[in-house]
């Protein structure tokens, strides 16, 4: 049997699937409330999209349904996660947002709580450009000076990207990197730098964008490395990517760049039914494409390079399909598979 004969098949058996689905009322959501789970405390960019999509998917679901927001901190966003697929409801009533760095964490980290191949994925408002700064006062202008100072970042917890970028910096560039853990958010990690907690952080440019443009238009923040999708605006500063030797450790770090692919990306947990899957995913593209959402959104400051369902399963898969010694290798230098040589 060839590709073409699998997949022409494989596209038979999905439709046929689908006929077979029973039907829901175009009300299925009247009289409902849907929450939209935030992954962070409040003052980030990650509470602005979840905002955004509360304010304007629910005049394209039908029945009118009232949408609010929740947040749900914790573990640089796997404890949002783990409630989403062990103790949410599964009738739809429940969204939530991915921290983008906690959807590889399963490959690398054993007995997370989730897979990321699992979740129902709704379509992402935007991928985002990922960035390492420092604030203007400290002597920090490049990777180089990095290595010679030990540089203090906050992070909301162990698993997250903010964490574990900067030990793989270390580990394949020699910085000295010293992550601080424990912030609610990154409005909680942007007050810590202004009061001189930290040194820096890790962030999205569009999370200065969105939460503390000031800082971007009075040069409070000094840009050292990126990350992810390029952006014009920074599109000097070394990509980390760049920096590393090809091989095996490009791979390794294509494989935490990979979770910015997915991007801000919205999801049901696994045992919501098809059907209502179909129609939250309806609804959810139609709000990306409404003028008035890109309008909200461009208010708030935050952009809109939106990704489809299928455009986020796809991410998923690829990252999730990467070389398995490279796998193994990212997991022991991050320190998750303990007792094995570096």
């Amino acid at each position: 049997m060839t590709n073409f004969t699998r997949i022409a098949a494989g596209a038979a058996v999905a439709a046929i699937l689908t006929m077979a689905l029973p039907s829901i009322a175009d009300d299925y959501f009247k009289d409902k409330t849907i929450t939209v789970v935030v992954p962070s405390g409040s003052g980030g960019t990650f509470h602005i999209y979840c905002q955004l999509v509360q304010r304007n998917m629910g005049r394209h679901i039908s029945g009118d349904p009232k949408l609010i927001v929740q947040n749900r901190p914790g573990a640089g966003g796997v404890k949002s996660l783990r409630w989403m697929v062990t103790a949410a409801p599964k009738d739809g009533t429940v969204i939530a947002m991915i921290n983008p760095g906690t959807t590889m964490t399963p490959i690398l980290r054993p007995n997370m709580g989730y897979d990321a191949r699992e979740l129902q994925w709704l379509g992402a408002p935007s991928v985002r450009t990922y960035t390492l700064g420092v604030w203007h006062t400290h002597p920090i202008k490049s990777i180089d000076d990095t290595k010679k100072m030990e540089v203090t970042l906050a992070s909301t917890g162990r698993a997250a990207t903010s964490t574990l970028l900067p030990q793989l910096m270390n580990q394949l560039l020699g910085t000295n990197f010293k992550v601080i853990h424990g912030y609610k958010g990154g409005g909680a990690m942007n007050l810590a730098m202004e009061r001189g907690e930290v040194m820096g952080r890790t962030n999205y440019y569009s999370g200065y964008t969105g939460a503390r443009p000031h800082w971007l238009r009075d040069g409070k923040i000094t840009f050292i490395a990126t990350f992810g999708p390029p952006r014009p605006e920074v599109k000097d500063i070394p990509r980390f990517v760049d920096l590393v030797n090809p091989g095996i450790d490009r791979e390794m770090v294509e494989i935490l760049e990979s979770n910015f692919n997915v991007g801000q990306a919205f999801y049901v947990p696994p045992g919501v039914p098809k059907n209502v899957v179909d129609l939250l995913r309806k609804s959810f593209a139609a709000m990306l494409n409404d003028p008035d959402f890109k309008a909200d959104a461009k208010k708030r400051g935050v952009p809109t390079f939106t990704r489809s369902w299928r455009q986020v399963e796809e991410a998923v898969r690829v990252g999730y399909g990467s070389r398995k010694e490279a796998a193994e290798k990212l997991a022991t230098l991050l320190g998750f598979r303990k007792g094995k040589d570096k």
